[in-house]
């Protein structure tokens, strides 16, 4: 039953995590039992539009959710979730990356600490704190007068089961990005073995130059030529199989995380062995403006910009690694069965 298993993925959606699994199934059991028992009536199967008129009766996910949560006096549990929802996107998207720019400015900004001293340190958060008081002081008065307006203009009849989303399979793996995988690990592979390289740099009148990336770039590469090559085949392969095979299990899933967390380990020894040298090259062509112009210039900029990208490779295959994690604790056995029968 495809409707019923959109209509439980919704209220899941709305559930407290601790407690998803059990609503869930006491959910489908007592759904499954009015369907069972409405077609021993009829002697046949429920059509569409009669599975859908039974959980419209039901009443819309939102509805069935906040008949298991807990009562509250501000914010009702139908938009509680919802509100929830929202403080934690501003806070993922707007508050954790403003809190982090200030961490980068206070750790590997010297002129930052030094503008401001001891204390007054603590008092540049004070915007933070600002903003986020203020944040969420709107949201809640918005969502409370929104609740109030939805008590007065409730509309639960008009939801329609047969609108609501289809449950997306997780483990299935779009074959777009097994293609896309495979060709950008393959290029990087010919670049990383010396087939594809840099063109040449011609100015009339000068000998012609070829690009290079710089004491970091040299170093990642001649002391991890072999590890990075194998990863990157690894990669390609992996990318190969789940063309073929498009649903991610343990094994695939843990090739993925062990060749993620291995790539991170080595792209941050190679910036904490040339964090010292990076450092001052920053404050060269920042603070003290030496060797600002010119070619010694471009090639510190150059060498600062592969850092960066170095730094959030190691970021997102750490982030990848720890999402693959916690998938592989999640998966089940084969295809993910439906939550219906």
């Amino acid at each position: 039953m495809e409707l019923l298993d959109r209509y439980l993925h919704a209220v899941r959606f709305w559930l407290p995590k601790e407690q998803k699994k059990d609503i869930i199934a006491e959910l489908s059991e007592d759904i499954l039992s009015e369907v069972d028992e409405k077609e021993g009536e009829l002697g046949r199967q429920l059509s569409d539009d009669e599975q859908a008129a039974i959980l419209k009766r039901r009443g819309s996910p939102f509805a069935v959710a906040q008949s298991y949560l807990p009562q509250r006096h501000l914010i009702g549990p139908a938009l509680f979730p919802i509100y929830l929802f929202v403080l934690k996107l501003v806070a993922l998207f707007y508050l954790v990356p403003w809190a982090v720019v200030w961490a980068v400015l206070v750790i590997f900004v010297p002129s930052y600490r030094a503008q401001h001293p001891g204390l007054e340190l603590l008092k540049t958060l004070g915007t933070l704190w600002s903003i986020a008081l203020y944040t969420f002081a709107m949201i809640t008065i918005g969502f409370a007068i929104a609740d109030r307006a939805r008590q007065r203009f409730d509309d639960q009849d008009r939801w329609d089961p047969r609108r609501l989303p289809r449950v997306r399979d997780t483990r299935r793996i779009p074959r777009s990005s097994s293609i896309g995988e495979a060709v950008f690990g393959l290029l990087f592979l010919l670049f990383w073995l010396g087939a594809l390289r840099f063109p040449e740099i011609s100015i009339p009148g000068a000998t012609p130059m070829r690009l290079t990336l710089g004491p970091v770039w040299l170093s990642f590469r001649e002391g991890y030529y072999v590890p990075i090559a194998a990863l990157a085949l690894v990669s390609v392969v992996l990318a190969g199989v789940n063309f073929f095979r498009p649903y991610w299990t343990r094994l695939r899933l843990g090739v993925r995380a062990a060749a993620n967390s291995v790539s991170a380990a080595i792209l941050a020894a190679v910036l904490l062995a040339h964090w010292a040298g990076l450092k001052a090259q920053w404050l060269q062509l920042t603070v003290t403006k030496a060797s600002g112009q010119g070619i010694g210039a471009v090639e510190k900029w150059i060498n600062i910009s592969v850092a960066a990208s170095l730094l959030i490779a190691a970021v997102i295959c750490a982030s990848e690694c720890i999402w693959d994690v916690r998938r592989i604790l999640r998966i089940e056995n084969g295809h993910k069965p439906s939550m219906t029968r």
